[in-house]
């Protein structure tokens, strides 16, 4: 008659296998008992204040819209920007404006300001963000 061939690893293996499934059941009954699927609407609802603040109450009550709130926010006129003539290359005529406030750096090129710049300037700038980076579109000397 042969040997069975369990060895200790094997039965080890066994008992571990089993637990994780016993541990894999166990799981899915506290699964089942905490499910909070199957609410009612009213329970999902989030209701939102006029001051943005969140809550699961329902405001006493609703909100009054003025006309003021329905019309779009006109664009206000941008402020120019001061700044100075940190770098120019001559012979490639470009440069960088480096604010006075911010030191953010703006790219301009004697194209772009439809005038020739040169360094330590002070100008009073507008520009925009690029893929590039920030660019200048429209520059004025400080006198």
């Amino acid at each position: 008659m042969a040997k069975t061939q369990l060895t200790f690893k094997k039965k080890e293996t066994a008992k571990r296998k089993q637990l994780k499934k016993q541990e894999k059941v166990e799981r899915r009954e506290q699964n089942k008992t905490n499910n909070n699927k199957g609410k009612s609407l009213e329970e999902m609802f989030a209701y939102v204040d006029e001051f943005g603040n969140i809550s699961d109450t329902p405001p006493a009550q609703p909100y009054k819209f003025k006309e003021e709130d329905l019309l779009r926010p006109q664009d206000m006129e941008e402020e120019f920007l001061h700044g100075k003539v940190s770098y120019y290359n001559e012979t490639g005529n470009y440069g960088f404006i480096r604010d006075n406030l911010s030191r953010e750096t703006v790219y301009f090129n004697d194209k772009l300001a439809g005038m020739q710049l040169s360094l330590n300037q002070q100008v009073r700038y507008k520009y925009t963000r690029t893929k590039q980076g920030n660019q200048i579109t429209e520059v004025e000397l400080v006198k």
